[in-house]
């Protein structure tokens, strides 16, 4: 369980700002409560304000994002907040809330997906992926070769038709309350109308692709079980595109990536570039690849898949590419070497491939386990909380405060 929940419970005054879609920091702000912390939020839209209202302590920042240092200065000054959490750190309202938290020495803390993925999400103190603090302190820790058994937790239920629900009704209220929060701007710099448009959009390819691509993928594996290599994409405008990468753009990697299988790799080898689902409904790069894979003479070695089975593509796979894909962390789990292009905290030599791209297709090198071990073992510890963020959160029921005999259960983790 994420280490620093307790300085998160030791504060008095908690400012909410932006969180996931859905009413998740509205049962984080119960939670607080219940463990004895006075709660603020800012609601930002109509989204924010549809699941985080008739509450105490709420507020609305309805100018320009330019204004908003100034405003939220005056505001942690004003009701003297001694932390602040947001939902990716990255958001420009989050980034200016931060800079002022360093300021006047207010503690910042960030929600993000999970790195270990399914059953957990992300919660740390100052920074989230690469700005996280987990190197500093993996270097302190000494690795054993006893095997920690970390994997104690509870299923979490994860319900996809609620975060479809969630996001639906989220842009729906955001374009119904545009004339009450006239300046707010979207960290995916889209408008409500057209993401409602996209998650839609969404739903139906995931049906479509239900039907059509497990018979093709079965047969794939069939054909080139370990044979293959898997580029992982990611969300085109995710922030570890745009801020922890070097090219900005995924349709730059994947030009780079099939450019150096065809002339790096063995003429019989395949590549795999699986699609992020949750970027579904904005992209399809189907034409891109078909054009790359003629270009560059690989015409039917390279292969795209959305819904298929990920376990199942990794554990067949030769090795995987990707930017920096929390993805990379499940195949370092299976054994599978990774090579990691842009800027990730799991990036570390016993880990990952440290030689260039070239030189992957042909030499891939092996995962020392003993070390992954440790270090998934510590980075649970440091920064996954048992929870879904659309399903249940074990961890809200088994977290033992250190300051208050409030909530207190016992640890009794379900093993799996």
């Amino acid at each position: 369980m994420s280490v620093h929940l307790d300085e998160l419970v030791s504060s008095k005054k908690v400012l909410l700002l932006q969180g996931p879609m859905g009413d998740f920091f509205a049962q984080l702000a119960d939670w607080l409560m219940l463990q004895g912390v006075e709660v603020y939020k800012i609601n930002f839209n109509g989204g924010d304000w549809f699941y985080y209202h008739a509450r105490k302590n709420i507020f609305h920042f309805r100018q320009r994002a330019s204004d908003f240092s100034g405003w939220i200065q005056q505001f942690v000054e004003q009701h003297q907040i001694d932390s602040m959490v947001c939902f990716g750190d990255c958001r420009k309202y989050h980034r200016i809330a931060n800079r002022v938290a360093i300021k006047h020495n207010i503690k910042f803390f960030a929600f993000e997906e999970g790195y270990i993925r399914p059953n957990y999400i992300t919660f740390e103190q100052d920074g989230v992926n690469f700005f996280s603090n987990f190197a500093e302190h993996l270097k302190q820790t000494h690795v054993s070769n006893t095997i920690n058994d970390l994997d104690t937790f509870r299923e979490v239920d994860n319900n996809y038709p609620k975060m479809l629900r969630s996001a639906f009704l989220y842009y729906l209220m955001w374009s119904c309350a545009l004339i009450l929060y006239p300046y707010y701007y979207h960290h995916r710099c889209m408008s409500p109308l057209i993401e409602l448009y996209c998650w839609l959009l969404s739903a139906w390819r995931r049906l479509k692709n239900a039907f059509s691509e497990e018979k093709r993928f079965s047969y794939f594996l069939t054909q080139q079980k370990k044979n293959y290599f898997v580029f992982a994409l990611q969300v085109h405008n995710d922030f570890q595109i745009r801020v922890h990468s070097d090219l900005k753009r995924m349709e730059s990697y994947i030009e780079q990536v099939i450019q150096s299988f065809s002339l790096n790799a063995e003429k019989n080898r395949h590549l795999v570039l699986k699609h992020h689902p949750m970027d579904r409904g904005y992209r399809n790069y189907q034409r891109l690849i078909q054009q790359c894979a003629e270009q560059h003479g690989v015409v039917g070695r390279v292969h795209y898949f959305c819904d298929i089975h990920l376990p199942s593509l990794l554990k067949e796979s030769l090795g995987m590419v990707t930017v920096n894909s929390t993805t990379g962390i499940q195949a370092l789990f299976h054994g599978i070497p990774v090579k990691v292009l842009g800027r990730a905290l799991y990036d570390l030599p016993r880990l990952t491939n440290q030689y260039p791209l070239s030189q992957f297709w042909s030499a891939q090198g092996t995962v020392d386990k003993t070390y992954f071990n440790h270090f998934r073992h510590e980075l649970i510890e440091f920064s996954q909380l048992n929870g879904s963020y659309y399903g249940l959160s074990p961890w809200m029921t088994y977290y033992q405060s250190p300051v208050s005999d409030i909530g207190i259960t016992t640890k009794e983790s379900m093993k799996v």
